[in-house]
């Protein structure tokens, strides 16, 4: 399996396991100047930003321990631009920041809330 087809098999994991958890989908793949966030939705009145990880399986190292502060720090940027965007107000729009890790192999998936 591809990169590619690995990384589209996870966000499309990932998007039905938070739809199956009530959130609603608003976008995928969103890019900006300042980077690009995985999938963009909606939990109540809150906004969630969420990066997935895909891998194939886990024999290198922990799908988690992929993520980079400078990652992080991206997406929030883009996150930032995204709302203003948008004509929210970053200070009093209620959102998180989530991680769903997938490994292909053997199609599981965990959702960290609030995860930087």
């Amino acid at each position: 399996m591809s990169r590619k087809t690995t990384g589209n098999f996870g966000e499309a994991m990932a998007r039905k396991l938070l739809e199956e958890h009530g959130l609603t989908h608003v976008v995928s793949n969103y890019r900006c100047d300042l980077g690009e966030i995985d999938l963009i939705m909606r939990d109540q009145h809150r906004w969630v930003f969420v990066e997935v990880k895909s891998r194939h399986d886990e024999e290198f190292a922990h799908t988690l321990e992929q993520i980079t502060a400078a990652q992080c720090q991206r997406i929030r940027r883009s996150a930032q631009y995204y709302l203003l965007e948008h004509q929210l107000n970053e200070h009093t729009t209620a959102m998180r920041f989530d991680v769903v890790a997938v490994v292909v192999s053997t199609q599981q998936a965990k959702w960290l809330q609030d995860a930087f």
